[in-house]
């Protein structure tokens, strides 16, 4: 019986799990690897933070959805995938593959040195629904927190409002080497900037951070004293050799239009880096599209079938920022629009995407 490996337990596993949930696959034997219980979906993470939606809410149960699947569950860290060999390697062992998917996300890319408790690094997401729990027990003693954000991007920009709503006597900044969104509108982001004043969360811009030590940011200008600090300063590939793939910058595996980084690898998500699109932007929105061409592309090539289906990004897609209080900042092209409207769509978005 032939072997497909599902390497990670990322958002395009979790559509394959959901499918074969439906629509089994006979005749091989099919084993998911993580070293993760639970797949957080970043989109609903904000909202986490306030008490909106629960851990559940959030987040799958891997582990459970292999067992409707009838997919193999083995719960253990990936540190290489052997291209010649076929082996995906973990910790403990060495797992054959005829075929195999790789959904393993990214990790958090940090330039400069920390030795300092009290940090966060947001990839995996699991550091911040833990660090939530953690800044609430700090809030008890201290109410006045100083909570800092490295970054201007958007994941910093969504937890720093989030933050905002459930601790309103907290000391919030952003601390940024470049503008705040910088793929977003002008629009969108005059209104965020509007926001953050009514809701006093100072942006700091153009600082470039060198060193977070003994609770203190250091930057080119000035140091900056925090009691809890996160680093939303991009992402890099995550910390596995792809021994004989080849990778981009950062530890990226390079993926064909058709998501194949091999004859019979295939690779998507934050994971990935398309050939034809170098610069593309890790976003969820891409991966959602990338998703289901994962799963047919998967079925044919089992399947012996060679009409592989392209994946071509998105030039203009819907961003909607969370902004804290049930409101949102919905973006697309030069379209911007702020309220509870924007919101209630995403609420439906990410509700619909959590469906089994």
């Amino acid at each position: 019986m032939k072997r497909i490996i599902l390497a990670g337990g990322g958002h395009g596993h979790i559509n394959i799990l959901k499918n074969l949930i439906k629509n089994p696959i006979n005749n091989f034997e099919i084993i998911l690897i993580t070293d993760y219980k639970r797949q957080y979906y970043s989109g609903m993470l904000a909202a986490f933070i306030e008490g909106i939606y629960s851990e559940d809410d959030i987040s799958f149960d891997v582990a459970k959805l292999c067992k409707m699947a009838n997919v193999r569950y083995i719960e253990e860290k990936i540190t290489a995938i052997d291209k010649s060999n076929q082996k995906v390697v973990t910790k403990v062992n060495k797992y054959s593959y005829d075929y195999l998917s790789i959904n393993l996300g990214s990790s958090s890319k940090v330039n400069f040195p920390i030795d300092s408790p009290n940090i966060c690094l947001v990839k995996p997401i699991k550091n911040v629904v833990d660090a939530r729990s953690r800044i609430s027990i700090l809030s008890k003693t201290n109410p006045n927190l100083k909570i800092r954000f490295v970054g201007g991007g958007a994941s910093g920009i969504e937890l720093a409002l989030s933050f905002r709503s459930v601790f309103p006597k907290a000391d919030i900044s952003i601390i940024t080497s470049k503008n705040i969104l910088s793929n977003f509108n002008n629009r969108t982001k005059s209104k965020l900037e509007n926001i953050f004043k009514e809701k006093s969360i100072e942006i700091i811009k153009g600082e470039r951070v060198s060193l977070i030590k003994d609770k203190k940011i250091y930057t080119n200008s000035f140091i900056y004293d925090f009691d809890f600090a996160f680093v939303t300063t991009g992402f890099v590939g995550p910390h596995i050799n792809f021994d004989g793939f080849n990778t981009r910058c950062c530890n990226f595996i390079v993926v064909d239009e058709n998501l194949f980084a091999d004859k019979n690898v295939l690779a998507m998500g934050d994971v990935a880096n398309l050939e034809k699109y170098p610069s593309m932007t890790k976003a969820g929105v891409f991966a959602i599209r990338q998703a289901p061409i994962l799963y047919q592309n998967l079925l044919k090539l089992i399947n012996n079938q060679r009409n592989f289906i392209s994946y071509k990004p998105q030039k203009n897609y819907l961003q909607i920022i969370n902004c804290g209080d049930r409101t949102a900042l919905a973006n697309y092209g030069n379209f911007s629009i702020f309220g509870k409207l924007p919101w209630k769509l995403k609420d439906k978005i990410d509700r619909d995407y959590m469906k089994i």
